[in-house]
């Protein structure tokens, strides 16, 4: 059973997940891709053509990459609406993102549904992923089924046996050979967006300002000390209020939210080496403080530090 249409809320916010955080030039590239003619183009033909969603997520996306996409599951539907659920397919998500870094990979969920992830690049930096799935390696047997209303009745979702049982009916069935084929015929459409994302790259740098260039290098000079707009303005001879409004202009987030992610990743290549303390870290980073950076590093990543280091 599919999601009925009054039920889609496409939601193309990205939440952070904390191994991979694309840079702002990146979700800017995607946001272009999403909203592209190929893209668009291209989704409907597949949906149509093979019954399934497609989406295309930037890597940090940290929720259910298909809810709200046309063709969704029922049950799927259902289960990004519940926080335990959800967790269960967001585990699932993570596990399938590192698998397809390189290349397209399909892996089974908790629920005995497939999905797949193809990586796009670009300059060889995998930027975002295109998915697919919610489709059964083979008919639906009884113990699927079982197994599944026994989850589901866990997580206290409200759908009805009834529900479940046709959505797991009138899922589409992909063997593993055709799985494969799936993920070259979305590599190959991969590739071409990752055509389009370098040459929106390029157009991208050939016409930021030299103003923002300067003021790009700047911060990344000294960003393990405090980092004011009214001294860079002064450094660059402008006004603090100019150089605010082409900063956001041109880079699409704030002054200082680009700071704080900078100094997040920054941090975040610290933390890869296991004798860094997390004070350490924080300071070396460019924070004042260990509040500061705990509250800065969960907002940008949605986990602790701690966290972050151990996963």
């Amino acid at each position: 059973m599919l999601v009925r249409p009054q039920q889609m809320k496409p939601d193309t916010r990205a939440v952070s997940d904390p191994a991979v955080k694309p840079t702002p030039g990146d979700l800017h590239i995607v946001q272009k891709l999403i909203k592209s003619e190929l893209y668009q183009r291209f989704r409907a033909a597949y949906g149509d053509l093979t019954g399934l969603p497609l989406a295309l997520r930037s890597k940090d996306y940290w929720q259910p990459p298909l809810h709200g996409e046309m063709h969704e599951r029922l049950i799927c539907s259902y289960m990004a609406g519940n926080p335990n659920a959800c967790s269960c397919c967001l585990e699932t998500q993570l596990k399938l993102m590192e698998l397809a870094k390189d290349q397209g990979q399909a892996i089974k969920c908790p629920m005995g549904m497939i999905d797949i992830a193809v990586p796009i690049h670009v300059s060889g930096r995998c930027i975002a992923f295109l998915h697919t799935g919610q489709m059964l390696p083979q008919q639906p047997s009884r113990t699927l089924v079982r197994n599944a209303a026994k989850k589901l009745e866990e997580w206290n979702l409200d759908i009805t046996p009834l529900e479940m049982e046709e959505s797991y009916q009138s899922a589409e069935v992909y063997t593993s050979q055709r799985q494969k084929a799936l993920i070259e015929l979305i590599t190959q459409f991969a590739e071409r967006l990752s055509d389009q994302a370098n040459a929106i790259m390029i157009r991208k740098k050939s016409t930021e300002p030299l103003l923002i260039k300067k003021a790009r290098t700047y911060i990344k000079s000294n960003i393990t000390e405090p980092v004011r707009l009214e001294d860079l303005a002064k450094h660059l001879n402008v006004s603090p209020f100019y150089l605010c409004r082409q900063f956001q202009k041109h880079v699409k987030v704030r002054f200082t939210e680009y700071i704080t992610r900078l100094r997040v990743e920054r941090a975040k290549q610290l933390l890869l080496n296991q004798n860094n303390r997390i004070s350490e870290v924080a300071f070396e980073a460019g924070f004042q403080s260990i509040p500061h950076f705990n509250r800065s590093f969960k907002r940008v990543t949605g986990v602790t530090p701690t966290l972050w280091r151990v996963q």
